[in-house]
């Protein structure tokens, strides 16, 4: 590759990434104390770092977490060796530079050996209808960055795309729309930099996440509520594989709704309604001019977000949240929202969770306590091999 395998910039660059990693372990348990926030705040120290510098900084330290969920016990510049071979091979200069210091300068690593269920939080909580194999083993290796383009933009946006020198996307067309391409990129790249992106031509959303078009009811019609919508990427989403559907939008916190109405105004889209509301909360809210009944419900439901922790490794060290925890709540935002909702409509419920008890174990419950439930259809939409993450979806109508 033309570095020596001992170059000052490999050494200064392991030095960076150990320092980081032992601020985490320093921190990470602090309230409001997340990894890329924490990453931003340490970039400030190296004004020095290029784009380059910068990226090949924040790998090394995705990559180390990654590793460190086999690596219990091992340090973290062992753990930043594993993860770099996993990612580059062993003879990268900078693998090459770790394995010297580390007295490994013969050995062929294999982190491949290891990726398991080993250390992944709550695995025995996991649902036995996913491929755990393949799920296991994809969690301790990076993901890809995926989008959603307008369809009628697709051309241009390759032309900015390579401009940059950038990989060609990896275009995957939807079943469910004509209208929007789905496509990936490798992590790391500045994708919010594109003039595309800032001219609203695509938007950043996963596999896992477009996929949920799949379980919308062939043709839906009338007004759809999305009942927890965060920052409204899935409601982007929707309206445009589904263009005829009146949206209502709720969420418990102003803050995200604000969000999504920035995005949507970048969208081009304004008619829309929006509120905020708590639907765990027992009093009934003030919808103002929502209507009473919905031909449709979105419950995209909090969740642990364990089908998620791919591109976030530091969620898949230590104790995760008891999926029965979560269940409890998810169960009462289902009973409210399903009161909601007209005979003949359907709700889609969905998670980004791994966990059954979140999931089907849920729906089950669900189809017990509301005699008028009838599921249709549910599954995972499982992006472990693309790259992606995992979410699951039900579809069912009330009769």
């Amino acid at each position: 590759m033309g570095i020596e395998a001992n170059s000052g910039r490999w050494r200064n660059r392991t030095g960076q990434v150990l320092e980081f990693l032992n601020l985490w372990d320093r921190k990470h348990l602090q309230p409001g104390i997340d990894l890329p926030s924490l990453l931003r705040e340490t970039a400030r120290k190296y004004p020095q770092m290029g784009s380059r510098d910068r990226k090949e900084w924040s790998d090394g330290v995705y990559q180390a977490l990654r590793a460190k969920r086999y690596l219990q016990d091992e340090s973290w510049e062992r753990c930043l060796a594993e993860g770099l071979v996993d990612r580059y091979g062993n003879d990268h200069p900078w693998v090459l530079a770790l394995k010297s210091n580390l007295g490994l300068a013969d050995q062929s690593l294999d982190a491949s050996q290891r990726l398991g269920h080993t250390g992944f939080p709550g695995a025995e909580w996991v649902s036995p209808r996913l491929n755990q194999e393949s799920f296991f083993r994809a969690q301790g290796r990076a993901g890809k960055a995926w989008i959603r383009v307008d369809a009628s933009r697709w051309s241009a946006l390759l032309e900015q795309v390579t401009e940059r020198s950038w990989p060609e996307p990896e275009r995957v067309d939807s079943q469910a729309s004509s209208s929007y391409v789905t496509a990936s990129l490798p992590l790391g790249l500045a994708l919010h930099t594109l003039p595309a992106y800032t001219d609203g031509w695509f938007e950043m959303q996963d596999w896992s996440c477009q996929a949920l078009v799949e379980l919308f009811p062939p043709q839906p019609q009338g007004r759809w509520l999305d009942a927890c919508a965060g920052a409204g990427g899935k409601t982007l989403l929707l309206h445009q594989a589904f263009p005829v559907l009146q949206w209502f939008v709720t969420d418990e916190r102003e803050s995200a709704l604000q969000e999504l109405s920035r995005r949507f105004q970048k969208a081009g889209w304004r008619n829309y309604s929006r509120a905020v509301v708590d639907w765990t909360e027992v009093f009934t809210p003030d919808l103002g001019s929502f209507p009473e009944r919905f031909d449709g419900v979105l419950l995209d439901a909090p969740c642990t977000g364990s089908g998620s922790w791919r591109n976030q490794p530091s969620n898949q060290l230590g104790a995760p949240v008891s999926p029965e925890s979560m269940a409890e709540k998810q169960a009462i935002l289902f009973g409210r929202l399903w009161s909601r909702l007209q005979p003949g409509g359907w709700m889609v419920y969905a998670t980004c969770s791994v966990y059954a008890a979140e999931n089907e174990g849920l729906i089950q419950k669900m189809l017990q306590d509301h005699p008028g439930a009838v599921l249709e259809e549910d599954r995972y939409l499982d992006g472990s091999a693309r790259g992606a993450d995992v979410l699951y979806a039900a579809r069912l109508r009330k009769t």
